[in-house]
């Protein structure tokens, strides 16, 4: 009887040794890493169909675009008979016996393609030069001064040497001042067939030497 008290005794002590040795050891601590889910990316938003405020914005960014497509077609026609004009200009010599003909020429056949034929074909002399003037943006005694000479020039049979320059300058600093119209209704068709080509105004009417 005694022996089995005793080895109650020790089972008893010994699963008490157990468990205060279990009690000593710490708590192993987790990572706290391992709890943590992986990223998910969000997803994709889809744009279409598109809401009424980008199909508004687009429609105004076409006609803004249109709107300068024309804008600037229209600035390009317009200037394509005074581009020709300077071009042809630079082909003019003072070698040419009939300079201040070729020079005024440049300046009746450009007033042509801007202004009506009937309203600069006939012009010579005095209204000649009147009408360049005229058709200046702003009053330039210089230019005006060197036309008048171009013209008188015109009539001479044999021009002065010394003029050419200063003709030559007159031609040029009226096509780069005068306003040519761009309102057709009011001052008639522009012709844009250019000054090398032959045009029309020529085949109908013929320049005399004086023109």
């Amino acid at each position: 009887m005694q022996s089995n008290n005793l080895l109650s005794s020790l089972l008893s002590s010994s699963a008490q040794t157990t468990s205060a040795n279990q009690m000593s050891v710490p708590i192993k601590q987790q990572d706290p890493l391992a709890q943590l889910r992986d990223i998910h990316v969000p997803t994709e938003v889809n744009i279409w169909p598109l809401d009424w405020g980008w199909w508004v914005a687009i429609a105004v960014f076409l006609l803004a675009l249109f709107c300068l497509y024309k804008a600037i077609t229209a600035h390009i026609r317009h200037n394509k008979a005074r581009k020709q004009a300077l071009a042809l200009l630079e082909s003019i010599s003072a070698q040419q016996s009939n300079w201040p003909v070729a020079l005024n020429s440049i300046l009746k056949r450009t007033a042509m393609s801007y202004y009506p034929t009937q309203q600069v074909a006939g012009l010579y002399g005095k209204q000649w030069q009147a009408f360049l003037t005229s058709a200046l943006k702003s009053s330039d005694s210089k230019l005006e001064s060197d036309l008048g000479l171009l013209v008188n020039n015109v009539y001479q049979a044999t021009p002065n040497p010394s003029d050419f320059e200063t003709c030559k300058g007159a031609v040029k600093n009226w096509l780069l001042k005068a306003k040519l119209p761009k309102n057709k209704g009011a001052y008639g068709d522009v012709n844009d067939g250019g000054l090398n080509d032959g045009s029309a105004h020529d085949k109908q009417t013929k320049e005399p030497h004086h023109a």
